[in-house]
């Protein structure tokens, strides 16, 4: 069955509850991303990150696409806030690899 960003929890976290580790079918132009995360995420062009806070989770995003989500307590939670989110940096994803990172 295949899940909704290819969700899948990965391990326990550390706060407790689960790390579920999911991807966005594009990649991040992290300058873009970090202009429209700014004053809510920690945010490193260079490193290719960002890492910020939602409903008293922990979202990290990666240049690639890719999207941790700390301590929920099941896949569909993080699925639930990987679509909340999802508006906020929609115009942060890049359409093709020639695209500026």
């Amino acid at each position: 069955m295949n899940r909704k960003y290819d969700a899948k929890a990965v391990r326990p976290c550390v706060g407790g509850g689960l790390v579920v580790e999911a991807h966005f079918d594009k990649g991040f132009s992290m300058k873009e991303l970090c202009r429209l995360l700014e004053g809510i995420a920690q945010c490193s062009e260079k490193l290719g990150v960002a890492r910020f806070f939602h409903e008293g989770r922990t979202l990290t995003l990666y240049r690639s696409g890719r999207v941790d989500v700390h301590r929920v307590e099941s896949e569909n939670e993080a699925i639930r806030l990987i679509d909340d989110v999802k508006p906020m940096i929609e115009e942060a994803f890049i359409d093709s690899p020639t695209s500026s990172l």
